[in-house]
């Protein structure tokens, strides 16, 4: 039976924290809405010929690689203390974490409140918005399907969606690795509305009314854009006849044991939410407050596929280790997913395979996604080398997710 410690502190400084800088993404040149995702640096002009494209680490064959890298009292005490300094540095209203060690342990620990007019109890069943971390279940149940011949890879996103403009020339790889050129809802007039209204409920349909013109031509350059995972999900319920939200249950949350996990834009949730908020830290604005939904109705619905998961730390550090270690997909579809050779010649400021990111964590290159919705952000990352796993949500708009992350990889492995 893995170890679990589990703790939880609720800081109330008699002095105010200095937050860090707000700042949404780690890269500053991107173009950054008030929810989804920021977007990464798009160059259109690929590398020149002769240029290296980025690789990702080969994972050891077992944990010997990690040899002495173990949950024990100090590590867990470690871990609490950075948990707690970065929730009191960072003035955020909660923090949830886990960690799983290479022998499947598993720390978890909070910092902080799940509500802040109510000073209600953060638990390691907090339910939060993990937002694009959705993208890596829809990605994985698309690989999945394609092992199974239901789709493939290089099917046109007209067989699925004919309506949807150019699809004869848009591929479910290049909605998978962010290639289409299809415009991201949350950056076109569509937002606004789904804004304007937190309890409205929007369709898929709806939110692929009003895309606009794309970036540039399918497969020509990268843009990271949660339009493609709207598509995909209506690809994946078209293929199967089945609602994402039972396929993703059936084939992954069931299986793994993920009881604290729900796509809330198709099925009822169950447990305790943590509210989102909104800087400046020293002020913050609580956006799910009357909400059934996180952080509120209108965009869990419109952000669907893409981005309406909520979860706990603990099912998402299990899911990421069982997804990179390699036990949801065959090594064919893990090679493919791992591959950040197509969107590396654009230089993205984070490379992206297939539903992944290569995320640049305590000094170390990992495997993950980051997740953002207006009043969340939220991390994972599973490190090959040393098969170690991290997740980090946080009910605040301002913190540099990969900054907070890299500090618990420290409190593990010390300085890179």
């Amino acid at each position: 039976m893995a170890l679990s410690l589990a703790t939880v502190a609720v800081a109330c400084g008699s002095t105010e924290p200095t937050p860090p800088p707000k700042t949404s993404s780690p890269t500053p040149t991107a173009a950054v809405v008030s929810t989804g995702m920021p977007t990464s640096t798009t160059e259109l002009t690929p590398a020149p010929t002769g240029t290296a494209t980025a690789s990702l680490p080969t994972p050891p064959t077992s944990p010997t690689a990690a040899q002495g890298v173990a949950l024990d009292a100090k590590t867990a005490a470690a871990l609490q203390a950075t948990l707690q300094s970065l929730r009191d540095r960072g003035n955020f209203p909660g923090i949830s974490a886990a960690v799983v060690f290479p022998d499947g342990a598993m720390w978890t620990g909070q910092a902080g409140v799940g509500v802040l007019s109510t000073k209600a109890e953060l638990t390691p069943d907090t339910l939060f918005s993990v937002g694009s971390i959705t993208k890596t279940f829809t990605g994985a149940l698309a690989l999945r399907l394609a092992e199974r011949g239901t789709i493939s890879l290089d099917d046109r996103l007209s067989k699925w969606v004919p309506t949807y403009p150019n699809a004869a020339n848009i591929t479910l790889r290049e909605l998978l690795n962010h290639t289409s050129g299809i415009r991201d809802f949350f950056e076109t007039a569509t937002f606004k509305y789904i804004d304007a209204d937190h309890n409205a409920t929007w369709t898929p349909e709806q939110v692929l009314a009003r895309i606009g013109k794309p970036y540039f031509a399918p497969g020509k350059g990268y843009h990271y854009s949660s339009t493609n995972y709207v598509l995909l999900g209506l690809v994946l319920e078209r293929a199967t006849g089945k609602q994402l939200a039972e396929l993703v249950r059936t084939e992954f949350l069931d299986p793994l044991g993920l009881s604290h996990t729900f796509l809330q834009s198709e099925e009822p949730i169950t447990g305790t939410l943590a509210h989102g908020y909104l800087g400046p830290p020293t002020s913050p604005k609580d956006v799910s407050v009357g909400q059934a939904m996180l952080p509120y109705v209108s965009v869990a619905t419109a952000s669907g596929a893409s981005g309406a998961l909520v979860s706990t730390p603990s099912d998402i550090a299990k899911w990421a280790t069982a997804l990179y270690g390699g036990e949801l997909l065959d090594p064919a579809s893990m090679a493919a997913m791992l591959d950040v050779s197509t969107s590396a010649p654009y230089h993205p400021e984070i490379q992206y395979g297939l539903a992944v990111e290569r995320l640049p964590v305590g000094g170390r290159l990992g495997w993950g996604h980051r997740g953002h919705l207006d009043g969340f952000w939220s991390t994972m990352v599973y490190l090959p080398a040393s098969h170690l796993t991290f997740v980090v949500l946080v009910s605040a708009d301002w913190p540099d997710p990969l900054k907070t992350v890299g500090a618990m990889v420290t409190a593990v492995l010390g300085p890179a």
